[in-house]
């Protein structure tokens, strides 16, 4: 494929290669990975960030790009920018904060855009 974004469940030839590469990113993390494995997945073109960030941080970019053309960040909720669902990506954020389950991290940038936690009335009328 070109690349090294391994999603979490693929297996490839009968291992979860998948789960492997979620470990390897684990330990990195957690200080736990030892130098020489990092080295020889860097030289192999590891990416460190997991599928589920390198997305995030893409519709993040695609709210921004809503916001700059409409001056706010109240995307209602059938809107797609760029063939993606922000509407429904909104909403899911909305919704895990609500449930204690948003990393803070993403909280701090939607609130730095500017982003409001309650629908508005768009929400059910787009």
């Amino acid at each position: 494929n070109g690349h090294c974004n391994v999603p979490h469940k693929h297996v490839e030839q009968g291992k979860r290669l998948g789960h492997w590469v979620n470990t390897q990113r684990s330990k990195k993390r957690k200080n736990m990975l030892e130098q020489r494995r990092e080295d020889l997945l860097e030289q192999a073109g590891f990416e460190w960030n997991n599928i589920y960030d390198t997305s995030w941080d893409a519709m993040f970019a695609l709210l921004l790009q809503f916001k700059t053309k409409n001056g706010h960040c109240n995307v209602p909720r059938r809107h797609a920018e760029q063939g993606k669902s922000l509407g429904d990506w909104v909403s899911k954020q909305r919704f895990k904060k609500s449930k204690a389950a948003l990393e803070q991290r993403r909280v701090d940038l939607l609130e730095q855009a500017g982003f409001e936690w309650k629908g508005t009335d768009n929400d059910k009328n787009w």
